[in-house]
């Protein structure tokens, strides 16, 4: 049986430790790409699966998570995709309800981080929800229509992935889009202002990043 939700735990920044324990949930499926174990071992969890090169995982944890029965898939570090990439990929082919991904964004590596943003497309070829979350923000791909539950005063930002999306429009938002269009590379869609609990965005064509920051972000929030 597939899981319910695969969380992907990347090499990045984790800075508030209760925010995701308060966040996953116990029959979720831990894979860690490569570093990211440090996170998990952090967390307390045990990792079901470890893949990447694994050049950041240190011997003992290694010995250590081998004898409590964590899968290692290890690949030559000239590969031609990242480790996160390469975790993504192994989830999608799981088929889980839903892939979440922590430990994605911050460090020095805005190359990194651009990246990390871009392979949510990876699980929504395959038409898998997939969303990355720090303790600040929640990043997803839409198609047509969404929902973006949070709080009056979050901010919500929608940037196209596509050189266009058609007939935007937004309710909820402080500032409406009514059957506008968005541009690639534009800023119209930066930084909208929240004045309910939930906003829709409904679009006729195109494809949207979505992100959310609130610093009240809480499980369970969109």
């Amino acid at each position: 049986m597939p899981p319910k939700r695969i969380v992907i735990i990347a090499n990045g920044d984790l800075e508030d430790l209760g925010f995701y324990r308060e966040f996953l949930e116990d029959d979720d499926l831990i894979l860690c790409a490569n570093g990211g174990t440090k996170h998990a071992l952090a967390l307390g969890l045990k990792p079901e699966v470890i893949i990447g090169d694994l050049d950041s995982l240190q011997y003992e944890d290694r010995q250590r998570l081998k004898g409590a029965g964590s899968k290692f898939i290890e690949h030559s570090s000239e590969k031609d995709k990242s480790d996160l990439e390469l975790a993504m990929d192994y989830a999608v082919g799981m088929q889980p309800r839903e892939i979440i991904i922590i430990g994605a964004l911050g460090g020095r590596r805005a190359d990194h981080a651009f990246i990390n943003l871009l392979l949510l497309y990876v699980p929504f070829q395959a038409g898998i929800p997939a969303r990355i979350i720090d303790e600040n923000q929640e990043i997803f791909l839409a198609e047509k229509e969404t929902i973006v539950n949070g709080a009056v005063g979050d901010y919500v930002s929608l940037f196209p992935q596509t050189a266009d999306v058609c007939g935007v429009v937004t309710v909820g938002l402080k500032y409406p889009l009514n059957g506008e269009t968005l541009y690639f590379a534009s800023t119209r869609g930066l930084s909208n202002e929240m004045i309910a609990p939930q906003a829709r965005i409904s679009f006729k064509s195109g494809l949207l990043l979505v992100i959310k920051s609130s610093f009240s972000l809480r499980p369970g929030s969109c």
